[in-house]
């Protein structure tokens, strides 16, 4: 009996250890805490209007953080994570402590997407930039922006904000 006590030890930490080194560090916020909103993407090729539930990240804290230590099952494919940036900027993204495989739109202050970025590797550190000055990323599920059909030139709505304030053409933005 005595022998089998530190194979059994050594089996519980095996389990354990592993879910230590995903969970997040202290200061981390728990994307409960993140506020949340409406958003909607139109696509001019399809004509639809994809509606999503987003945390908002809008400090500087929330930011940096967006979806990291976060586990592919507590995402649904209706939901997302957008990052606020005013007055807009030109954004890198990477993957650092990310655990799921994202798409991501680059939106400009007319709220048409300018640029794309599709299954972003989980902890990659290769950097990803909007390549112009942005207002807003969007953070989706790997293969959202194949499966809804969504394109450069396409427009982001924030729902709840009623933002952008004015309708513009994103004809100039899908050049």
């Amino acid at each position: 009996m005595t022998a089998c006590l530190p194979a059994r030890l050594l089996c519980l930490l095996c389990a354990v250890l592993p879910l230590s080194l995903s969970a997040a560090p202290a200061g981390t916020v728990p994307l409960s805490a993140f506020p949340r909103e409406r958003i909607a993407v139109e696509t001019r090729a399809s004509f639809r209007r994809h509606l999503f539930e987003a945390w908002r990240a809008e400090t500087p804290q929330t930011r940096e953080q967006g979806f990291m230590f976060v586990e592919d099952r507590e995402v649904r494919s209706d939901q997302a994570m957008i990052f606020i940036y005013d007055p807009p900027e030109y954004v890198t993204m990477w993957m650092k402590n990310t655990l799921l495989p994202l798409d991501m739109l680059f939106v400009d202050q007319r709220g048409c997407v300018v640029t794309i970025k599709q299954h972003a590797k989980p902890g990659s550190l290769a950097t990803i930039e909007s390549r112009v000055p942005v207002f807003l990323v969007v953070e989706l599920k790997a293969g959202t922006i194949a499966a809804q059909g969504i394109a450069v030139g396409d427009r982001v709505l924030r729902l709840d904000a009623g933002w952008p304030p004015v309708e513009q053409s994103c004809r100039q933005a899908a050049g």
